[in-house]
């Protein structure tokens, strides 16, 4: 039989990489070391791009029923007009104002669907490799065990014990901020029009106030420059009333503080995504100050990225160098992606000395290529990976046909294989179908008219959704032995 792929962390990366490798069929064991799930997780909001990548696998109804639409987008809180892409790229303003701890309901439930098994109650204390497998060494209510795996995937947060157990480097740009998050019982039409919503504040901070449910307001606070707080130990209610205050200049009319605690993000991304068995995802592969969502769906697609890879080496269809091809593709992005935070938080402290900064950049985004780069970046919905036409990640001479999404496809790809779509003539010159070329990959690869999304051509797409193939690219044999292997 098998090893298992263990998923360290049942956060939404953990979860949702579990997911795709249960819908592969892949046998996979995820750990925590918490006894239940953190019911206070502190993410308020998903951006269009985490909405994208679980619509491709059918759960994002499920978190529009509990979610509202999340308005607007924004680059260091200065507000951009999404509205003005709605005509070609009607998918930036989908987001949504959820609670994480609603997300991750979500795709536990998924995952147990699929048969993941999930232990909570244990925390990894050794790891050992040998040849062909990773062993654990767990410690648990119950006392210590081992547990072996094929893969171990570290999804176990920034200070990830995976990660340093691996010997794996964690470095970054020396930003370090500090917060509270919490929520709080008031009646909404009570509040200040600063206590809705997410801003930046002449004192020099975020505040940051959200519906978490009936009555219920999600807060988050964060002052720059201010001394890191203990992270142990309670917040009491006037102290996250005192950074409101300091904040907003107004006292909340909170009636009760359900929970409140201290929150410290690091800016870093690891000196490597892979380790022989050992992977990285999520936060700890790269962390950074939780801004408008742009980190969770960092997160979300290195889970989507290797889960249809390891399960294809699992499997035995899996090409030579596709395991390789996640670091290749992810570190860049989440290198981006931390320094897009970065550049956001230098726009923010210190407040005495970004004025005129802020106020450029403001003028800048009026104009439409900028705004629209902007849009696409924070909403995390431009992601293009660098694949040439011999199919090699991060390539020096990317083909501009490839690494980018469909429009429409996300409902084609549920099943979680690749998705070969053809259009109108579906040939290739040589007296054979595209269709016929892919029916020796049946198995792994499935085919629809190019109608059924809204691709203007024939294009190959992996099981994440991103383009490997287009009609003029190349061989299309070529390209399926390149992403899935021999043929049957």
């Amino acid at each position: 039989m098998t090893d298992p792929v263990i998923v360290v962390g049942a956060g939404p990366t953990g979860l949702m990489l579990a997911c795709e490798l249960g819908l592969a069929g892949a046998p996979v064991v995820v750990l925590d070391r918490r006894d239940t799930p953190d019911p206070h997780a502190p993410g308020q909001a998903v951006n269009a791009g985490v909405v994208a990548l679980l619509e491709q696998r059918g759960l994002a109804d499920a978190l529009r029923a509990s979610g509202l639409p999340l308005p607007g987008a924004h680059f260091s809180l200065l507000w951009l007009h999404p509205e003005q892409l709605a005509a070609d790229r009607p998918e930036v303003g989908t987001g949504l104002l959820v609670p994480q701890p609603r997300l991750t309901e979500v795709l536990e439930r998924r995952a147990r669907e699929l048969g993941v098994d999930i232990r909570r109650g244990h925390e990894v204390t050794e790891l050992r490799r040998s040849t062909g497998h990773v062993t654990l060494r767990l410690r648990a209510s119950a006392g210590e065990s081992t547990l072996r795996g094929s893969y171990v995937v570290a999804a176990d947060g920034s200070g990830s014990t995976v990660r340093h157990l691996a010997g794996i480097g964690f470095p970054g740009s020396g930003w370090t901020v500090s917060g509270i998050v919490g929520d709080v019982t008031a009646d909404f039409s009570e509040l200040a029009v600063h206590h809705l919503g997410a801003h930046y504040l002449p004192a020099g901070g975020v505040y940051s106030g959200a519906p978490a449910g009936p009555g219920v307001l999600r807060v988050i606070t964060t002052v720059f420059g201010a001394t890191p707080p203990a992270p142990s130990g309670p917040v009491a209610a006037e102290e996250l009333q005192g950074e409101i205050e300091h904040l907003t200049g107004q006292p909340l009319p909170a009636r009760e503080v359900l929970w409140a605690r201290r929150f410290t993000s690091h800016s870093g991304n690891a000196e490597r995504y892979r380790s022989g068995r050992v992977f990285l995802a999520g936060d700890a592969a790269h962390s950074f100050y939780p801004l408008g969502g742009l980190r969770l769906s960092t997160c979300l697609q290195d889970a989507v990225n290797l889960g249809w890879k390891l399960a294809a080496d699992l499997a035995g269809w899996a090409p030579p160098g596709l395991l390789d091809t996640y670091h290749a593709e992810r570190h860049p992005e989440g290198e981006r992606a931390r320094l897009a935070l970065d550049a956001q938080l230098a726009l923010m402290h210190p407040a005495a000395r970004t004025a005129g900064a802020r106020s450029l950049v403001a003028d800048l985004a009026r104009f439409d290529d900028v705004n629209r780069y902007l849009v696409e970046l924070v909403t995390g919905v431009d992601l293009r990976y660098r694949l040439g036409a011999d199919g090699a990640s991060g390539s020096a001479d990317p083909d501009p046909a490839l690494g980018g999404r469909v429009p429409g496809a996300a409902p084609l790809l549920h099943d979680g294989r690749g998705l070969l779509l053809v259009g109108e003539g579906g040939g290739d010159g040589e007296g054979d179908s595209f269709t016929a070329t892919a029916a020796a990959w049946a198995d792994r690869v499935g085919v629809a008219p190019a109608s059924a999304a809204d691709a203007t051509g024939s294009v190959l797409l992996r099981p994440d959704g991103h383009v490997v193939w287009a009609e003029g690219s190349g061989s299309l044999e070529t390209a399926l032995k390149n992403w899935f292997g021999a043929p049957r």
